[in-house]
């Protein structure tokens, strides 16, 4: 019966964030219509990266992964609920405080940096436009810890929609301001600002609304030495490094690929746009859907059905992930052709966003099943283990991006990412079998031949119909065509699979 919940759970995350990431996707075809792949917009991508870096350590990072496993245990007792409405609000008041100081030493860190560096500088608009796209980390932080209170009720439908509010200013901001500006992309590019600064307060405005109507409201409390607080503190000091692998490497990847030449950086933004889609819509909504009750299992120490749940949700994202690694692999020019290649998005932009592409798609499988597995040892109060392997693995990330990018550029970048998330993923699998609960590696390992021969299978029917079909029909036909023999096989394959070698 709980399987069935997961899957609503995760049907209802999955529709949401389907939803959010069609509207990211069209803030990114707008945006490529408007910047395409030029040095300006290499230089705002990592100006809005940073606030996104210490979003992922603060916000739907470390502080939803230490506030929800105790925020839940207030949730499940009616007795106290009171209490839970105050940890919200210490929560809320420690959020603000945190990241307005951030933006604050950010502020100096930019005048400081326009001293030093020379206006020929990569790095000379990075540092005037951060000062822009900063205050952005404030409200999407306490959006963040709005989401945790929605999912601690396993409400997953609106927190999931939450980013269709950031893409509406982003997109609206370029149609409505852009057509008044000068044709400088120097200037024009603050129009992206404006965008994201409406866009945070629009999210943080979107999910506060149905937390107010369970019965909570925003106030400013001092009460630091709540137990509750200490709780998530001893939770939250190694959780940082332990989520902050990701964004790490991201903001590695990205510094790294502004060495390199012009459009790199936009290169890899792009390419992980499209590999993040499947990401979010299956990866992320599982994760987030099995949280609550991964910590709901702990917290009844029913270990059986905590093993059952991690299995389930593994398997789920094998079945679901696999295929797309083969799609977005052999499909990768056509897609971002399709999807990109208008206004500024040159021929030159297709080849520097494909060929990533098709080495972030190999990561797939590792950064889906790493979100969680991660879950699976915070649920089990271990932080411990995460991060000694996301320290492990920010060091061999930077070291293999280092080797790849001098004989690959930027692509050897997108090559180390995955070969990272793989890693990650085994390690945690491993570990978590050893340490904590025990699970039939033997099973699942035959489990994952089954899919992966499916999914191969699928693979070869698409690049068969690449070959006959892609210069005899129109683009937008063409992917129709092959999106919709690769189901049919790939449904066929699996549904053999089931019944005669036994899926389950």
């Amino acid at each position: 019966m709980s399987s069935k919940k997961i899957i609503r759970a995760v049907s209802i995350v999955s529709l949401g964030t389907i939803i959010a990431r069609v509207f990211g996707l069209a803030r990114e075809i707008t945006t490529a219509n408007f910047f395409g792949t030029i040095s300006i917009y290499d230089a705002f991508i990592l100006a809005f990266m940073i606030p996104n870096f210490f979003r992922g350590l603060i916000a739907e990072g470390a502080l939803n992964t230490a506030f929800i496993p105790v925020f839940t245990e207030y949730t499940l007792d009616e007795n106290r609920n009171a209490e839970g409405k105050e940890i919200f609000n210490i929560c809320f008041t420690i959020s603000l405080i945190t990241t307005i100081s951030l933006f604050l030493l950010i502020l100096c860190v930019s005048f400081i940096s326009l001293r030093v560096i020379s206006e020929t500088s990569r790095w000379y608009k990075v540092f005037i436009l951060v000062r822009f796209t900063f205050p952005y980390l404030i409200f999407i932080s306490l959006s963040a810890l709005n989401t945790g209170v929605l999912n601690a009720y396993k409400d997953f439908f609106v927190p999931s929609l939450s980013p269709v509010v950031l893409d509406f200013f982003w997109i609206a901001a370029l149609f409505l301001i852009l057509p008044f500006l000068p044709d400088i992309p120097e200037r024009q590019i603050f129009v992206l600002c404006v965008g994201v600064l409406l866009g945070g307060l629009g999210q943080f405005l979107f999910t506060l609304i149905p937390v107010i109507k369970k019965g909570y409201d925003v106030r400013f409390n001092l009460n630091f030495s709540h137990p509750a607080v200490r709780r998530m503190r001893v939770l939250l000091a190694p959780m940082v490094i332990g989520v902050a692998v990701t964004p790490i490497n991201l903001l590695v990847d990205n510094t790294l690929a502004n060495t390199l030449y012009e459009g790199a950086v936009s290169g890899l933004w792009y390419s992980t746009r499209i590999f993040q889609l499947p990401l979010g819509v299956f990866a992320i909504s599982i994760s987030t859907a099995v949280l609550p009750w991964f910590s709901e299992n702990i917290s009844s120490k029913n270990h059986q059905e905590f093993v059952r749940h991690l299995v389930f949700a593994t398997r789920m994202l094998v079945f679901l992930l696999l295929p797309f690694t083969f799609g977005m692999i052999i499909l990768k020019k056509e897609l971002v052709t399709f999807l990109f290649a208008r206004g500024m998005f040159t021929t030159k932009s297709v080849g520097l966003v494909a060929s990533p592409l098709a080495f972030y798609s190999l990561g797939l499988l590792g950064y889906g099943g790493a979100s969680v597995w991660g879950r699976a040892f915070y649920a089990c109060k271990d932080t411990t283990t995460p991060v000694k392997v996301g320290i492990c693995s920010i060091f061999v990330n930077f070291i293999m991006d280092i080797i790849f990018m001098r004989f690959m550029g930027h692509n050897g970048i997108a090559l180390s990412t995955s070969i990272v998330g793989i890693t990650n993923f085994l390690l945690l699998v491993y570990l978590f079998n050893r340490k904590h609960l025990y699970i039939d590696l033997r099973k699942e390992t035959v489990f994952f031949l089954k899919v992966f021969f499916a999914a191969t299978l699928m693979g070869l029917v698409l690049y068969i119909c690449r070959s006959i079909l892609s210069s005899r029909v129109s683009l937008p036909l063409f992917l129709f065509s092959c999106i919709i023999v690769s189901v049919l096989v790939y449904i066929l394959a699996t549904g053999v699979l089931i019944k005669r070698w036994g899926l389950k």
